[in-house]
């Protein structure tokens, strides 16, 4: 007699997947009480943007996280708006919910290089480094020029054992941008990356 198979759990990277597609649709949700569903409306989204953007960048960052979530409310697949977002939960040291937004991110733009930047950075410090070191590897790879990315991926690749290749990476690192000839065992964060004049890493916008 032929036994009924047995159910198999779904691996971990599926439930991952399933909680990060839940988060963006409740991102769209957060702050709007209202049930009915809101119609996409592209220029609606990019005003409420641009005024996320201008208080982000003046520092009023309660202010520029509603005017992102209103974005979102009219373009819920809006990346910059969510970039920004996780930029801001960082800010405010909700590192968990920043990784969760980023990887949101890149699940609509998996070559989206600030959002995989940070999301490394995110992992290192959480001690992460094999993760760290892949999504180094798919900034570089999406663009060869991002010589930050090519020292933080020499620096992890030296700590984990891989000298030969760390070396590479560091040494491709300093001929993108000579200033780095002299690196030291920090990574760079994304704030020294990609300055701005509030100290935190610039908001995105959709251009």
């Amino acid at each position: 007699m032929i036994q009924p198979t047995r159910r198999l759990a779904r691996p971990p990277y599926l439930r991952r997947a399933a909680a990060l597609a839940a988060l963006m649709f409740t991102l769209v949700a957060c702050g709007n009480s209202a049930t009915t569903t809101v119609a996409p409306d592209a220029k609606k989204a990019s005003t409420a943007l641009s005024a996320g953007l201008k208080a982000h960048a003046a520092g009023n960052l309660t202010v520029a996280s509603a005017d992102y979530q209103e974005a979102l409310k009219y373009d819920h697949k809006n990346k910059f708006a969510l970039y920004n977002l996780a930029l801001i939960d960082a800010a405010n040291g909700n590192y968990g919910l920043a990784e969760d937004k980023y990887r949101v991110v890149l699940g609509l733009d998996p070559k989206y290089g600030p959002a995989l930047f940070n999301l490394a950075i995110l992992r290192t410090a959480r001690g992460d480094s094999k993760e760290a070191i892949l999504l180094y590897e798919r900034v570089v790879a999406a663009d060869s020029k991002a010589a930050a990315a090519w020292l933080n991926l020499g620096l992890l690749q030296r700590a984990n054992g891989q000298v030969p290749a760390g070396n590479k990476s560091v040494l491709t690192a300093i001929s993108l941008n000579p200033k780095l000839k002299d690196p030291t065992k920090a990574l760079i964060s994304p704030a020294k990356a990609t300055p701005s004049p509030t100290g935190t890493p610039s908001p995105t916008a959709t251009h």
